[in-house]
């Protein structure tokens, strides 16, 4: 998985189960954990993807996202 504000190097390779991120990005293992925490943290996932600030509790970014989804609950397709 590529995260979130992150590049990879043209010809890198992205083993299955790795995640890259940082730009340039950097590949960890499943293992790594730790060390991709400490760079995640600074790629502002929250911000990117939400538009909130990281502080905000998984609980207030489903609410807003359901909001959102459920806003679209009657719609329909139109023909051509």
């Amino acid at each position: 998985m590529l995260h979130v504000n992150s590049r990879l190097e043209p010809g890198a390779v992205l083993p299955i189960g790795w995640i890259a991120a940082g730009n340039p990005a950097t590949l960890f293992s499943p293992d790594r954990h730790d060390e991709l925490w400490e760079l995640q943290r600074t790629l502002d996932l929250p911000g990117t993807v939400y538009g909130v600030p990281r502080e905000t509790t998984m609980r207030e970014i489903m609410s807003r996202q359901t909001r959102f989804y459920g806003a679209h609950k009657d719609d329909r397709t139109l023909g051509d």
